[in-house]
C-alpha cells in the first residue's frame, strides 16, 4: 500500500481506555486535536457490550488489539503516540519498550491497584444511578464501559480478567527502566483505584515528565487540575509537530 510523503510524516494519536472503560475518558482532551491530526480510538473488546461480553474477552485479546492499531498506523504514518488512561497505560509502556511509539501521555497508569471504600461508595452509586449531586460517582458513571447487567451468571469470566491485570501489571512494571521516549505522566491523589505511589517507578527518570494531581481521582478531574492536563496535552501535541 503506498502513501503520500505527507502523510508519512504525520504522527498520528493512539487513544486507549482502561480496564471497563470507555473513551470518553479523554472527552476533554478532545477539543484540542487538530483537524489534521490522524486519530485511532480504540474500544477494546468486551466493553460497549454487557457483562457476558466482558467475560468473553480477555487480556491477550486486547493486547493483540493495540498491537494491531499501532501496527496499521506506523504504516501508514510512520509516528505513532500513545494517549491511555488506567489498565491503558499498560499496553502503552509495553509498546513503548519495544520501540513502537514516539512519545506517551498516561492518566493514572494501572501500575499499583488499591481498592478503597471510596471506590466502593462511588461505584455503588454510579450504579444505582445516584450521581446527580456527586461529580465524582457522575463520571465513574460516565468512565463506566460495560452495560448494566443483573445476570450474575453474565460475570463468570470477570475473576480472571482481573487475574490477567495483576499478571500484566507484573510484566511491565520492569519495562519502565527501558523506555527512553517523552513521557507525560498524570497521577490523582484521590485516585479510588490505583495506589499514588506509583510515583516511584516515574521518579528520577529524565524521560518522564511526572504531575500530581492531589485533588483529583480515578476518573474525576478537579477543574483547575484538569486545566494543568490539558495544557500539558498542548505542549505534547506542539512537540509532535501540531
Amino acid at each position: 500500500m503506498n502513501f503520500s510523503e505527507q502523510e508519512m510524516k504525520k504522527c498520528a494519536l493512539l487513544f486507549v481506555h482502561g480496564f471497563t472503560g470507555n473513551i470518553h475518558i479523554f472527552d476533554f482532551l478532545k477539543p484540542y486535536v487538530p483537524s489534521q491530526c490522524p486519530v485511532m480510538n480504540i474500544t477494546l473488546r468486551g466493553h460497549g457490550g454487557d457483562a457476558l461480553d466482558f467475560s468473553k474477552a480477555s487480556m491477550t485479546q486486547w493486547k493483540d488489539q493495540i498491537n494491531e492499531a499501532v501496527d496499521q498506523l506506523l504504516e501508514r504514518y510512520g509516528r505513532v503516540a500513545i494517549v491511555a488512561h488506567s489498565m491503558g497505560g499498560l499496553f502503552a509502556l509495553d509498546n513503548a519498550c519495544r520501540g513502537r511509539c514516539e512519545a506517551l501521555f498516561l492518566l493514572n497508569p494501572a501500575l499499583r491497584i488499591r481498592v478503597t471504600s471510596r471506590l466502593l461508595k462511588k461505584s455503588t452509586k454510579a450504579f444505582l444511578g445516584l450521581t446527580e449531586s456527586d461529580v465524582v460517582a457522575a463520571a465513574a458513571k460516565e468512565a463506566y464501559g460495560i452495560a448494566v447487567d443483573l445476570n450474575l451468571f453474565h460475570y463468570y469470566g470477570w475473576p480472571r480478567r482481573v487475574l490477567e491485570l495483576f499478571k500484566e501489571i507484573r510484566h511491565v512494571r520492569p519495562l519502565i527502566e527501558n523506555i527512553n521516549i517523552p513521557s507525560w505522566v498524570f497521577i490523582s491523589g484521590k485516585d479510588e483505584l490505583i495506589a499514588p505511589s506509583i510515583n516511584e517507578f516515574f521518579i528520577n527518570k529524565n524521560n518522564f515528565e511526572l504531575t500530581f494531581l492531589p485533588a483529583s481521582g480515578h476518573f474525576y478531574y478537579t477543574d483547575s487540575e484538569r486545566s494543568v492536563i490539558e495544557q500539558k496535552f498542548k505542549d505534547f501535541l506542539r512537540l509532535r509537530g501540531y
